[in-house]
């Protein structure tokens, strides 16, 4: 009101003060709505990202319409064109959306992939932490891997719609990124040891291994390095390229031996009997009986 030397109008603060209290029950509303589409079996997943891209489509229509209510007098005040304004933001706008719902669509593959991975976990808390299968062991990183790529071409696409030049920025990063890789060849070694440890398929996500360095259940998988949590709770994070040999405990099946010592003058027959009579029994367990080869 000072700068534009009258008093505000009445219309446009009773439209925002409307908006400020509609606002959080309408996303509360949509959230709702995107959640149901996102938990059901039935709706696909580019359904399902539509819906959570409505969710950022309302917060984009509020602010657009907040700033027409208060931007336009203030920019008539200063001569600026608003034409112009409006029609860079309408393609940062539509620039942002495109990426948003690219992401909820990233999102809800990675998530519905999961789910069907864990399809009978509930909430034990136990089973949480069972190994996965190789599917869900590479969804996450290669959803990580996509979003940052789509919010990478996003940034890019913003600054060519709003007139600046991107390929000297883009040579720039090139040559930056070169001289990384040159001095950095340790990294280098990290990305493509760990690039080929995925490939081979030598761990997953929940499975116990032993490195070189540490041996634990393996709890996060980066493009890096791979986290392995003790089983006294010591969590080692490791570089791929520092991992040497692996040994891992959870594929497939294992031997346990184990050692009884006796009696010089034991009967030694007699022993291996009641032992074999001791597996007989632990077979016949139905309780037992399926843990076992």
């Amino acid at each position: 009101a000072l700068t534009l030397g009258a008093s505000l109008r009445g219309s446009a603060v009773l439209l925002t003060a409307l908006m400020f209290l509609a606002a959080p029950h309408l996303d509360a509303m949509i959230g709702n709505w995107a959640q149901r589409g996102l938990e059901s079996p039935d709706i696909s997943i580019l359904a399902a990202a539509g819906r959570q891209t409505a969710r950022f489509t309302v917060v984009a229509i509020i602010v657009a319409m907040l700033a027409t209510l208060w931007a336009t007098p203030l920019a008539a005040g200063f001569g600026i064109d608003l034409r112009e304004v409006a029609k860079g933001a309408s393609g940062v706008v539509l620039i942002t959306l495109g990426a948003a719902f690219l992401w909820n669509v990233v999102g809800t593959g990675t998530a519905r992939a999961l789910r069907a991975e864990l399809p009978a976990l509930g909430g034990d808390e136990e089973a949480l932490g069972a190994p996965r299968s190789r599917l869900g062991t590479l969804v996450p990183l290669l959803s990580a891997v996509g979003k940052s790529s789509i919010l990478a071409l996003a940034l890019l696409s913003i600054l060519v719609s709003i007139g600046v030049n991107v390929w000297p920025l883009i040579a720039g990063l090139s040559v930056f990124g070169l001289a990384i890789a040159f001095g950095s060849q340790t990294l280098v070694k990290d990305l493509v040891s760990g690039l080929f440890f995925l490939i081979d398929d030598a761990f997953r996500f929940g499975e116990y291994i032993e490195t070189s360095g540490a041996k634990g259940t393996v709890e996060k998988i980066s493009v890096r390095s791979v986290s392995l949590r003790h089983q006294r709770g010591a969590l080692a994070t490791i570089p791929y390229g520092s991992i040497g040999k692996i040994q891992n405990f959870s594929r497939d099946w294992m031997i346990e031996k184990l050692t009884f010592r006796v009696a010089f003058n034991t009967d030694v027959d007699k022993v291996r009997k009641i032992f074999k009579k001791i597996g007989q029994d632990i077979s016949a367990n139905p309780e037992l009986a399926g843990d076992l080869l």
